[in-house]
């Protein structure tokens, strides 16, 4: 499976990037944190879909959900609440992992 062929990988893709445009220019261990699981939802994304085994590829699709989003969902919501990110910006980067989480397995 190529990177093309394959919405998931390309939505975990377009989600780092806005995370690493939003957090640009930022410091701070939460702000890191934050970069690495979106890091980690990519990478683990594509390890999943260039997995030929399906059963590999459902239990690494449903850590990210299950595991990364909502662990990186809850670090945006402390760079919200703590106002390093904004309300808009927040509410963008919360509202495309929260529709990304719900296309994966649960």
């Amino acid at each position: 499976m190529s990177f093309h062929d394959d919405k998931l990988w390309q939505e975990a893709y377009v989600a780092l990037l806005d995370v690493l445009e939003a957090t640009d220019g930022m410091d701070g261990d939460l702000v890191g944190q934050a970069r690495k699981q979106a890091m980690a939802a990519l990478t683990e994304t594509a390890t999943a879909v260039a997995s030929r085994d399906r059963k590999l590829r459902e239990i690494k699709l449903r850590n990210v959900g299950t595991g990364i989003i909502v662990s990186l969902r809850s670090l945006l919501s402390v760079l919200w609440a703590t106002e390093v990110l904004t309300d808009d910006v927040f509410g963008k980067l919360d509202t495309a992992y929260e529709a990304f989480a719900n296309k994966l397995p649960r």
